[in-house]
C-alpha cells in the first residue's frame, strides 16, 4: 500500500499543487489547501480499505475531494472530520459543477472588479452582467450580440487569462513601481500648444510609448503592464495614434518616434571620446589659438574672458561644420507643426560625465540663437525666441530695438519701461547708472563672416577625414540601437548624434577644466545665447 501511496502522491502532487494556486493565488494558502485534501484523501482509502473496499477510481476520488475541500473553504469552513468515502462520493450537493460554479463567483467577485476593468469590451461586459450582476447566459448573450456558444467561450478564455494573470502580475509590472519618465523634445518648427507638451504632462502616455518603443503590444499587454484600467488605455491609445505618436498594425501598437535612453547617450559618448584627441580637443584647441584674431573682430561680448567665450564658439564653429549625414526634411504634424518627435528617457541616471548638463538643443529664431546647456533646463529665453504669449513678443521687440540702437537708453519710451525692467529682471540685460548693456553676445552680419572666414575655415577643411571616421561609428551604433519598426528613421537617429558633436566638445572640455564652470543657473544661461545681425 505505501507503494501505491508513494505513485499516487509522485503522480498527482503538481497537478494538485498548481491547481490549489489557481484557486488561493497565493503559495502558502495553496500549500494549506493542497496538505488538506491529501489529508482527506489518505484517510478515506485507509479506511475503505479497513473495511476491505477496494479504491477502483483514486484520481477520481482525489479531485472530487478536493473540490470538496475548496467549497468548505469558500463558505469559510474547515474540514474538522475525516470524511467516509461513501460521504464523499455520493453527496452530489458538494461536487455538483453548478454549486461549485457558484461557490466561486462568490470568491470571484471580489477580486475581478479590481482586474475586469483590463478586459476588452466584449469580454468585460461579460463578466460584469455574469458574475457581478448574475444575469442568464441567455440574456448576456442577447445584450452583447452573441450566440450562447461564443459568450460561453468568452467567459471560458476570459476566467483561464483571469487566474493566469494573478500568477504572471509580478512579472508584467515592472513600469506599475518604477514607472519612466520621458522628457519631449523636437527638431523643427514647432507650434503654440504643441502635441509633444501633452505627452509631457502625461505621465501614462509616456510609459505608453516608452512600453510600445521596443516591440509592439496590444492594449491588454499596456494596461497589465501599466496597472491601469484598459478603458484609460484604450483612450490615450486613440489620441497618440491620432496625433501620429503611435501606429497600429493588427491590433499591437508601436512607437513611432525615436527615444534616448541615459545607457544610449553613454554609448554615444563612448564614441566619441574615441575620437577626443583628432576632433573634440582639435576644436577647443584651434579656437584658443585664435583668441587674438577673435577679440580683434570687436563684436559685442569678445572682451569677455575665452573660458565664458567658448560656450557660444564652439556651436557657431560646429554649426558650420559639414556633416556626412543631414537632418531628414522634418513632416507636417497633425498639431500643425512640421518637426520630428523626439523622446527622452530619463528613468535611468545620466552617466556621471553627463550630470548636471540638461541639453535643450540648440534654438533659432529671427537672428537669435541659444544653445541651452550646463544645469539650465527650461529657460525664459526658450519662451522669449518662442514669444508665443503677448508678453515675450512684448519683450522679444523690445530687445531687437535694444540692439539696433547700440543700446541707446533714449530709444526706450515711457510705455517701455515696465518691459525693460522685465529684460532685466529675467537676465537679458543690465541696468546699471543710466546704461544698458546686454548679457549675450551679438555680432553684425560682417563680423559673423570674418570669424567664419579667420578662425572657423582654415581648421574645417581639415577635420573633415575625422568627421567621416566619426560618422562611420555612429551609423554602426545607431542601427544597432533601433528597434526593427524604425530602421526608416536610421538617417534621422545619426543626424541626432553627429550634432552632439557642438555639445560632446564642451562637455569634454567642461570636465578638462576649459570652459567656465557657471555658479548658478542664470550666471550660465545666458553664455550660449547671441544675436546675428541679418545681411
Amino acid at each position: 500500500m505505501q507503494d501505491r501511496y508513494a505513485r499516487w502522491v509522485g503522480e498527482y502532487s503538481l497537478p494538485l499543487l498548481k491547481w490549489a494556486y489557481g484557486k488561493t493565488g497565493r503559495r502558502e494558502d495553496a500549500e494549506d489547501l493542497t496538505q488538506e485534501v491529501w489529508l482527506q484523501f489518505f484517510s478515506a482509502v485507509n479506511r475503505e480499505q479497513q473495511q476491505e473496499r477496494a479504491i477502483e477510481a483514486p484520481e477520481h476520488l482525489l479531485w472530487k475531494i478536493a473540490r470538496y475541500v475548496w467549497c468548505r473553504s469558500l463558505r469559510g469552513q474547515s474540514v474538522k472530520r475525516i470524511l467516509p468515502l461513501d460521504e464523499a462520493l455520493a453527496d452530489p450537493h458538494h461536487f455538483d459543477d453548478h454549486l461549485a460554479d457558484a461557490e466561486e463567483r462568490v470568491q470571484l467577485a471580489a477580486w475581478l472588479r479590481q482586474r475586469i476593468v483590463n478586459l476588452n469590451r466584449v469580454q468585460r461586459e461579460a463578466m460584469i452582467l455574469f458574475y457581478i450582476e448574475q444575469l442568464p447566459q441567455q440574456e448576456i448573450a442577447r445584450r452583447l450580440g452573441l450566440s450562447d456558444s461564443t459568450l460561453r467561450w468568452h467567459l471560458f478564455d476570459t476566467r483561464k487569462k483571469l487566474r493566469k494573470g494573478a500568477s504572471d502580475m509580478t512579472a508584467t509590472t515592472e513600469f506599475v513601481y518604477r514607472p519612466s519618465t520621458l522628457h519631449m523634445g523636437l527638431n523643427g518648427q514647432a507650434v503654440p500648444n504643441a502635441a509633444t507638451t501633452r505627452i509631457g504632462e502625461s505621465l501614462l502616455m509616456q510609459n505608453i510609448c516608452c512600453a510600445c518603443y521596443r516591440e509592439g503590444r496590444t492594449a491588454q499587454e499596456l494596461a497589465e503592464m501599466l496597472g491601469v484600467a484598459r478603458p484609460y488605455i484604450e483612450h490615450d491609445l486613440r489620441w497618440l495614434t491620432a496625433q501620429e505618436f503611435i501606429t497600429e498594425n493588427k491590433g499591437r501598437y508601436f512607437t513611432a518616434f525615436l527615444i534616448t535612453t541615459s545607457r544610449q547617450e553613454a554609448d554615444i559618448l563612448r564614441v566619441f571620446e574615441q575620437h577626443k584627441e583628432t576632433l573634440c580637443d582639435a576644436i577647443t584647441g584651434h579656437l584658443l589659438a585664435n583668441e587674438q584674431t577673435i577679440r580683434s573682430i570687436g563684436f559685442t561680448g569678445s572682451e569677455k574672458p575665452m573660458s565664458k567665450l567658448l560656450w557660444l564658439l564652439i556651436y557657431l564653429f560646429t554649426r558650420r561644420l559639414p556633416l556626412t549625414v543631414e537632418m531628414p526634411e522634418p513632416p507636417i504634424r497633425p498639431d500643425g507643426g512640421k518637426y520630428w518627435p523626439l523622446g527622452f528617457d530619463r528613468t535611468e541616471p545620466a552617466a556621471d560625465i553627463r550630470r548636471g548638463f540638461d541639453y535643450n538643443g540648440s534654438m533659432c529664431n529671427n537672428g537669435f540663437y541659444w544653445f541651452g546647456l550646463h544645469n539650465f533646463g527650461q529657460s525664459e529665453i526658450e519662451d522669449l525666441m518662442d514669444a508665443w504669449t503677448p508678453e515675450y513678443r512684448t519683450l522679444r521687440n523690445l530687445l531687437e530695438k535694444l540692439i539696433h540702437a547700440d543700446f541707446d537708453p533714449a530709444c526706450v519710451t515711457a510705455a517701455e519701461q515696465y518691459p525693460l525692467a522685465q529684460l532685466a529682471e529675467k537676465g537679458f540685460v543690465t541696468v546699471a547708472e543710466g546704461r544698458i548693456t546686454p548679457n549675450f553676445v551679438i555680432l553684425t552680419a560682417s563680423q559673423y563672416e570674418r570669424l567664419y572666414t579667420e578662425v572657423f575655415a582654415p581648421l574645417i577643411k581639415g577635420l573633415q577625414p575625422e568627421v567621416r571616421r566619426l560618422a562611420d561609428h555612429l551609423h554602426q551604433l545607431c542601427l544597432s540601437l533601433l528597434p526593427p519598426h524604425l530602421t526608416h528613421l536610421a538617417a534621422l537617429a545619426q543626424s541626432q548624434a553627429q550634432h552632439d558633436i557642438a555639445f560632446i566638445t564642451e562637455l569634454l572640455a567642461f570636465h578638462d577644466g576649459t570652459l567656465y564652470h557657471p555658479v548658478s543657473k542664470r550666471d550660465g544661461e545666458f553664455l550660449t545665447m547671441a544675436y546675428i545681425f541679418r545681411k
